[in-house]
Formats: structure tokens, C-alpha cells, sequence
């Protein structure tokens, strides 16, 4: 195998990606080389290549790029129960793994964390966002620990959106939602809320308020599910009282927020819809801030928490959700480019034309 790759890189903020030839990245011990199959194109790819944010980039030129699906072509001399040949999703979420909250399974919070092909938020991140690039490539070595294993029962456009799906995931499984719960998703038809609507019905829930703000995206949503799908658009003026409705005056036990970049006005309305003892969890992106009266929180006991990411425990679980019919990933529209069209790829998500559409990119 020759030493050279193609990988799509960034040399500098604000500019196109560049296809070139550079080398293939060497692996540790502990390590595995994926050779990449497809990879997500998320709604914020472009942001994170333009200049912005709170975040720190990998050092440039670099190679961005997470949820890859490919083959384990390699195996570090320290890596057991992964073959070469294998089919896998790589998790993009890494941490040092020694510290406090990685030995506790919480890599979302070491300070070393780092998303692979994305970003850091903590300096103490930057060495691991450096020396694992993205999956914008023909290869790229990532920890086997970061390794979920693939069968025929996921295609590769679907498991690339497990990293949204992952998300939304832990996220309901931090508010207990089961067979009798009522989920209520805002933000419900971006790429996030999208993914946590499949990720709800996945686990059984029983009724799921969808809310958002464009009414034929809503429609579209609820027609995976019109028995326990309930569209409710921010447009109409009567929205609070239709989301009461639809849980019989109790609110629902669940609220996933899943804004994106926007203020968090309606969070804050949605808080008062929820049921008392109830679970609030936001993954999503919104900016402001939140504010409850302190006698809702004593007078109602609603927890309300944060959600990053997911385990790599999680992705194992999910495809298991695949595989036996709970996780129905079929209702997705896939919008496919080939590799040389990258940069196309990241102008149609960029233009965020709703989360049923999934955007990868086929090497």
C-alpha cells in the first residue's frame, strides 16, 4: 500500500476545501486505521471552517471530518476483539482517558476531550484534535476504544448519522424515557431534533410533541409516525395550549431541546410544559440563556440538565436498535456526493434545508 492519501484539507479559514495528497497517517499501539467509506456532513460543517465560534480548530492545514463509516485495514499491537476487514462507525469523541471523568465513562467532560475532525473546547484538548485527524480522507487512525462494530442491517448512509442519533440518544436515556413517556423535541425538524423524534420512537416512546417553527417540515416529520407523532408549530399564537392539550393538562415527562443557533425564547415557555418531576435535557446549540422561578423548580421538582455526545457504548446499542427493527433509519432522505464533491456537499447542508435530509459524502 502506497504511503499517500487523498484527504480533503483546510488550509486556511474561509477558503474551500483542497483535495491533495498527504500522508497516511501512522498508527499506535493502541490505534486502529479506518480506511473511510462515507462520512456526515453536518448542518454546522461550515461554520467550523470559516472563522467563529467559541471553540478552538485543529492547527492548519488540517483534515476535519467526523462520523466515518469505513474498514478497519490496520490494528495497533495493543488492540484486541477488532479485525481487519471489519465494518465499523468510529466514534469521534476522545479524551486522554486516564483522567477523573474518563475512567468514570464521561470522556464528554475530561478536560483532554476533543471531537476528531471537529474541535475542542479546552486547550488541554488541542494535542489528541491534532494528532487524530478527520475523516475527510481516504484513511485515518483513530483509538480502537472509539470503535463500534457495523453489520448488513445498517447501511453506510444511515450509520454515518449515528453521531446526531448518538445525541439524542443519551440524552433520552438521561430522562428515562420509556414506553410511557411523553417526549416533547424542540427544534424537532433540524438534524438534531429529527434524530432524537427516530431515537424516541426507537424506545418505545408513547406520544411525541414535535415543535418547531416551519409547519410543512412538521408535517413531513409526523408523517413517519402520525399515531404518535403530534406536529405543533412556535408560528401558531395558541402553541402552549395545544402542547397541554395533547398531554391532557399534565405536560409531558421528557422535553429534548434541540435548538440550533438560535435564541432560547421558546425553551424557556417550554419548561412551563412539562410534568411535574419531569426531565429536561438540552443538546442543542441555542444561544441566550435560561431563566425559571425558583418556586417552579421547588413547587414542581422538574430536573433540568445538560447532554454531550454519547459512549461508544451507545453507538453498540443503537445498532442493535437497527438490527432489531426498534430503529427504523428507512424514512431519511439521503443526498449522496461523491468525494470530489465535498465542498458542494457542505454548501447544501450549510443551507440547512431540514434534519430528514442526511448529507454524506462516498469515497
Amino acid at each position: 500500500m502506497s504511503n499517500k492519501m487523498k484527504a480533503a484539507v483546510l488550509n486556511e479559514l474561509g477558503k474551500p476545501l483542497e483535495i491533495q495528497e498527504v500522508e497516511i497517517p501512522e498508527i499506535m499501539d493502541n490505534d486502529v486505521l479506518v480506511k473511510v467509506a462515507a462520512v456526515h456532513i453536518a448542518p454546522s460543517t461550515k461554520g467550523l471552517l470559516n472563522a467563529g465560534g467559541d471553540f478552538i480548530r485543529p492547527n492548519l492545514p488540517a483534515i476535519f471530518g467526523s462520523d466515518v463509516v469505513g474498514t478497519v485495514t490496520k490494528v495497533g499491537k495493543a488492540v484486541k476483539g477488532i479485525n481487519e476487514g471489519q465494518r465499523v462507525y468510529v466514534n469521534s469523541l476522545i479524551s486522554n482517558g486516564t483522567d477523573e471523568f474518563s475512567l468514570k465513562g464521561k470522556n464528554q467532560l475530561s478536560d483532554s476531550m476533543a471531537f476528531v475532525g471537529m474541535f475542542t473546547f479546552n486547550p488541554n484538548g488541542t494535542k489528541l484534535l491534532n494528532e487524530y485527524r478527520g475523516g475527510f480522507a481516504e484513511y485515518m487512525k483513530i483509538p480502537y476504544t472509539n470503535i463500534v462494530p457495523l453489520d448488513s442491517s445498517i447501511t453506510d448512509e444511515q450509520a454515518v448519522r449515528l453521531g446526531y442519533l448518538g445525541t439524542a440518544y443519551q440524552a433520552l436515556k438521561y430522562a428515562k424515557v420509556n414506553q410511557h413517556s411523553t417526549v416533547l423535541i424542540n427544534g424537532a425538524t433540524g438534524t438534531l431534533g429529527v434524530s432524537a423524534v427516530h431515537m424516541a420512537l426507537a424506545m418505545g416512546a408513547s406520544k411525541i410533541i414535535a415543535v418547531a417553527n416551519r409547519k410543512d417540515r412538521l408535517d413531513k416529520l409526523a408523517s413517519i409516525n402520525p399515531k404518535k407523532i403530534i406536529p405543533i408549530s412556535l408560528q401558531d399564537d395558541d402553541y402552549m395550549q395545544k402542547i397541554l392539550g395533547a398531554t391532557e393538562g399534565k405536560g409531558a415527562d421528557a422535553l429534548i431541546d434541540c435548538l440550533q443557533y438560535v435564541g432560547a425564547g421558546s425553551t424557556n415557555q417550554l419548561l412551563f410544559a412539562m410534568k411535574k418531576a419531569g426531565t429536561a435535557v438540552f443538546i442543542g446549540g441555542a444561544t441566550g440563556n435560561v431563566s425559571v422561578p425558583y418556586g417552579f423548580l421547588l413547587g414542581t421538582e422538574v430536573n433540568i440538565t445538560g447532554s454531550i455526545w454519547f459512549s461508544t457504548a451507545d453507538g453498540i446499542e443503537m445498532v442493535n436498535l437497527v438490527k432489531n427493527g426498534h430503529l427504523d433509519l428507512s424514512k431519511l432522505e439521503n443526498k449522496v456526493y461523491n468525494f470530489d464533491k465535498i465542498n458542494e456537499a457542505i454548501d447544501y447542508a450549510d443551507a440547512r434545508n431540514g434534519g430528514v435530509y442526511n448529507i454524506v459524502v462516498k469515497m
